[in-house]
């Protein structure tokens, strides 16, 4: 097995939008206070809900120090990997996930695709693989646009 290693990126536009994403996040928060749409039960670690803590046993408040300790991972992005390309590569590549992600999403929803009963990886990325050879019908027809 390779060895795996963690690649950690800094982007200041990323920082920017991580910024922007959880005062709007912390907005929203606020607002649902506000209004007493927002109770105990909706405290979980998803989304910007990490950042409200219960005080004494039904209050509901936002939690600036959580906020202060979230701002110091604005921008950091990071990657596990096993390749050993170069650190650049590495994130270009990912850059590109996107669109693989993408592609993937339009194929699946025009492939038939019914459950397979396979324990054997070779057998599992086989059966996937021919699946992928298989032409895949539009289900749009792309010349109206």
């Amino acid at each position: 097995m390779k060895e795996r290693r963690t690649i950690i990126s800094y982007s200041n536009s990323r920082a920017k939008k991580d910024a922007f994403n959880r005062t709007r996040g912390v907005d929203k928060l606020k607002k649902q206070i506000k209004t007493g749409k927002l109770t105990k039960q909706h405290i979980n670690n998803r989304g910007y809900n990490k950042f409200l803590e219960i005080k004494n046993t039904i209050e509901v408040e936002i939690s600036n120090e959580k906020i202060k300790e979230d701002e110091k991972w604005d921008g950091l992005k990071g990657y596990v990997t096993n390749s050993t390309l170069d650190v650049d590569t590495i994130i270009e590549n990912y850059g590109y996930l996107w669109q693989i992600e993408k592609a993937f999403r339009i194929a699946k929803t025009d492939l038939r695709v019914r459950p397979i009963y396979h324990r054997v990886q070779k057998r599992i990325e086989a059966h996937i693989c021919v699946l992928s050879l298989q032409p895949i019908r539009f289900t749009k027809n792309w010349s109206d646009n």
